[in-house]
């Protein structure tokens, strides 16, 4: 069954939108992989959040729209109304499920920032626990910041996670940056990541959404007219 010269481009554009989507299936998943690593270690902070909820979202999501996209591959190239009609309905689920991750990671994300603030605040406070100090020099370390507000919160004896440069601590040059104010730029900028990647992503799928609505109408008239 041969497709018009203008369903032929809608043909060709879905697939190719459907690469990009395969792309962007990858992309959900590398970051979301990248930020559950990071995020691993800051929710024993807080336990009134599920900060890492957000990042398994991302790499679920993104192994869906992978298999998905691909699905729509065969779908367009087969020219198959059943496929491609598939393809369209989970890709519309797609589309909203992702806008409404977005829209609560920046709902949420200056409530999860002060929780975790004031849990870390807890935690340092309490380092006399062996466990609250390797927590906290944990932290220390992957944020590159010292204390809670600078590296005056330990007087003169800081440990040797505040060091910024060779030597050893309380000889060595500390960070510069407390780690209340780093805490909040890093989730700032992970939450905006994963926020604006998700509305990206679903941008592209909704692309691919009305190419494939065209491309399955399409197929069904023709199909109609055969029969």
């Amino acid at each position: 069954m041969a497709l018009n010269c203008g369903h032929s481009t809608i043909k060709y554009l879905l697939f190719i939108f459907n690469l990009l989507c395969s792309l962007c299936g990858i992309a959900l998943i590398v970051i979301g992989a990248v930020s559950l690593v990071k995020l691993d270690e800051l929710r024993e902070i807080s336990d009134e959040y599920n900060i890492v909820a957000p990042s398994i979202l991302l790499i679920v999501f993104g192994s869906i729209v992978f298999i998905i996209s691909f699905f729509g591959c065969c779908g367009a190239i087969r020219e198959s109304y059943c496929m491609t009609s598939t393809y369209s309905f989970f890709l519309i689920l797609l589309v909203i499920a992702q806008i409404v991750i977005a829209v609560l990671v920046f709902v949420f994300v200056g409530d999860v920032t002060t929780a975790l603030k004031k849990g870390f605040e807890r935690v340092f406070e309490n380092r006399d626990n062996q466990v609250n100090a390797d927590l906290v020099d944990t932290i220390q370390q992957n944020l590159q910041c010292c204390g809670k507000r600078s590296f005056l919160d330990y007087g003169v004896n800081f440990p040797q996670s505040c060091c910024s440069t060779g030597g050893t601590a309380p000889l060595c040059v500390p960070f510069a940056s407390g780690c209340l104010g780093r805490l909040e730029e890093f989730l700032d900028t992970a939450g905006n990541v994963v926020a604006w990647v998700s509305l990206g992503v679903a941008a592209v799928e909704l692309v691919g959404l009305i190419s494939a609505c065209c491309l399955a109408n399409a197929i069904r008239n023709q199909q109609r007219r055969y029969s």
